[in-house]
């Protein structure tokens, strides 16, 4: 429970840094969108280079480049009312590439696994919230969360969550659990958006836009201590795209 208030909050914090309509990305290129109205423009790729405080312009900006620093983490290139600089990675949703095939492969197992807690439960509690149907267990790894919308047309996915790599592996056909972030990449190719929160530079987002459905596979990604690469602690899908938040 203690975990899943934490998360809970995480997510309230992102969400409220982009209390706004997010516009369609372009579709070639690398483009950054900053979350903030106000962000700091560096003037190297580098925590400890000189800034200067701008407005950050609602609209997506062309990302010609982007590096690492010393410590792993991105930074940005881009232009904003006349300069040019560096963001840092936090703060910033980055349009990578477009929907994923590969993460549309592993997905289309989840139908087939969540019709199979819907005929037998077992250890899986239901309830039901406003029309949607909740189903929820806690895996000796972790916990797992699925949302239905059941109608005479058949049943409507909503939403999956899991940080149980045996949940994952079921669900998905491949547990992303525990993985860095180069074993997602080389698993599931380059994602459609990353995101990192603005006070929260330790977590990451990849996001991937299935190709058959108007649904999302997020991967979730901490930093610890001095870790160089986050590891993935839990595994979402969800109907629409990271855009669609506001």
């Amino acid at each position: 429970m203690k975990k899943a208030a934490l998360l809970a909050v995480l997510f309230a914090v992102i969400f409220a840094s982009s209390a706004f309509a997010i516009p369609s990305a372009p579709s070639k290129g690398q483009w950054a969108y900053p979350l903030e109205g106000r962000m700091n423009l560096h003037r190297r790729a580098d925590g400890d280079s000189r800034s200067e405080e701008i407005r950050m312009p609602r609209k997506w900006i062309s990302v010609p480049s982007a590096v690492r620093d010393d410590d792993n983490y991105l930074w940005y290139k881009v232009s904003v009312n006349g300069k040019t600089g560096w963001l840092p990675q936090n703060g910033v949703l980055l349009k990578m590439g477009g929907k994923s095939k590969l993460a549309t492969k592993i997905a289309r197992n989840y139908a087939r696994a969540r019709r199979k807690v819907m005929d037998r439960p077992r250890s899986w509690s239901s309830r039901d919230e406003d029309g949607v149907t909740v189903y929820e267990t806690q895996g000796r790894n972790g916990d797992a969360t699925f949302k239905v919308v059941e109608g005479r047309r058949g049943v409507k996915d909503v939403f999956f969550s899991t940080s149980d790599y045996e949940i994952c592996r079921e669900f998905l056909g491949v547990d992303l659990i525990g993985w860095d972030q180069p074993e997602v990449r080389s698993k599931l190719g380059t994602p459609t958006f990353r995101e990192t929160p603005y006070d929260n530079p330790e977590y990451s987002f990849l996001y991937y836009e299935l190709e058959d459905r108007d649904m999302t596979l997020s991967v979730l990604e901490r930093r610890e201590g001095n870790d160089r690469e986050g590891t993935v602690y839990r595994v979402e899908l969800f109907e629409g795209s990271r855009t669609d938040m506001d």
